[in-house]
């Protein structure tokens, strides 16, 4: 049986085990419980092999097919779905590498159940492309210095993606999470995602091999990995969203009292309460809907990499996440409505899916990404990807 015929099995596995992320879900979050054994059941089930090709052992599992997966987890837990986003993106970046020990090395790690984490950003710089963080050369190899923040999921990984700039090109250096040098600290404070160890990570004259130097030279790669990058964030926005819905039916179902202006004295017969569970299941599935129609997108780019639908992916990851974001939001609000005040007591922690959702939303505004589509709409102008706009001469 090849690692195609077994997928359907170990799509299967991996929803039986999603399933079980709530049962503690509000507990972890409450009490600052890291998610580690969790995350990993979910890569002892696949999550990390799916988008690894057969050739090294991975599922080679469609972007729609991790769709579904990741709407799945993040319904259970969304601080799970985010943490497998570093992961997720190196995958894919392998995906496009030329063959090498790294890529043949890294590819099969992952479909053997290890985990990547990223370090890309920076706290104290204008933007990307100043990023402080050094790659020296050091006889046969090279060491790195700097610090970096929303590292998301690295406290959790076997290897580290480090983003830097190297010879004036964006350049990812790939290291050992236990190699000495490396310190990385949960010092995520956000108020939302709490568990997804979005914080700093220190390194300190960190050994580079050489060969684990990847380079970001392919410009439809780098579009192609920004809406990939937006498609996880969509997608964890989806599952937030499904499971308010989840909650809310729930809760409703649970109900004795009812307001003195309600037409029935029994919430479950009210129609008003009804027809907000009906309008908060219906943003859940139109939220599910674009990221599929995305993921779709995202496949076909796999067997047409054009400029063309370079673009087409980056506006649709755009378009995506400016509906997904509104639909969340709205969803959680109108939750409440039909929750009434015992919604609001702090055991439930029904706060937690506005918390998350607020959260994920905040990485990427979408108040740039609606301008890019309306730029776009109206002028004419390509959309591009930050990679690419940042190695423009004097970008």
């Amino acid at each position: 049986m090849t690692a195609i015929d077994e997928l359907p099995a170990r799509l299967a596995t991996i929803t039986a085990v999603a399933r079980e992320l709530a049962e503690e879900a509000v507990i972890r979050d409450a009490e600052h419980i890291l998610p580690t054994e969790q995350l990993r059941k979910l890569l002892d089930a696949g999550v990390g092999a799916l988008r690894v090709p057969v050739e090294f052992g991975g599922s080679g599992a469609s972007v729609r097919a991790l769709a579904d997966v990741l709407i799945d987890i993040a319904a259970g837990d969304s601080n799970l779905a985010q943490i497998f986003r570093g992961h997720l993106g190196l995958t894919e970046i392998l995906r496009f590498a030329p063959p090498g020990p790294a890529r043949e090395t890294l590819l099969t790690a992952a479909a053997t159940g290890e985990f990547f984490g990223p370090a890309g950003a920076e706290l104290n710089t204008a933007n990307l492309s100043a990023l402080s963080t050094s790659l020296v050369r050091s006889g046969d190899h090279y060491l790195l210095s700097g610090r970096k923040y929303y590292t998301t999921g690295s406290l959790y990984a076997n290897w580290l993606n480090v983003l830097v700039r190297e010879g004036g090109e964006f350049v990812s250096a790939i290291v050992p999470r236990e190699r000495a040098g490396i310190a990385i600290v949960d010092d995520w404070d956000g108020f939302g995602q709490r568990l997804t160890a979005s914080g700093t990570a220190v390194f300190d004259q960190v050994r580079v091999d050489p060969e684990y130097l990847l380079h970001h030279r392919n410009p439809l790669a780098n579009d192609y990995m920004e809406a990939f990058y937006q498609f996880v964030h969509s997608a964890t926005q989806a599952g937030i969203t499904r499971a308010a819905a989840d909650d809310l039916a729930v809760l409703v179902r649970g109900r004795t009292r009812s307001y003195p202006l309600a037409s029935t004295p029994d919430p479950t017969a009210d129609p008003q309460v009804l027809q907000i569970v009906g309008e908060v299941w219906s943003k859940a599935y139109t939220a599910r809907a674009n990221v599929l129609l995305l993921a779709d997108s995202l496949d076909e780019f796999h067997t047409d990499p054009s400029a063309q639908r370079a673009q087409r992916i980056l506006l649709n990851s755009a378009a995506t996440q400016v509906v997904t974001t509104e639909l969340a939001g709205a969803a959680i609000w109108q939750l409440f409505d039909a929750g009434s005040a015992s919604a609001v007591k702090s055991g439930l922690a029904l706060d937690r899916h506005w918390r998350n959702a607020r959260t994920v939303s905040s990485h990427n505004p979408r108040i740039y990404k609606a301008t890019l589509i309306g730029d776009h709409a109206v002028n004419g102008t390509a959309p591009r990807s930050y990679l690419n706009s940042a190695a423009e001469p004097g970008a």
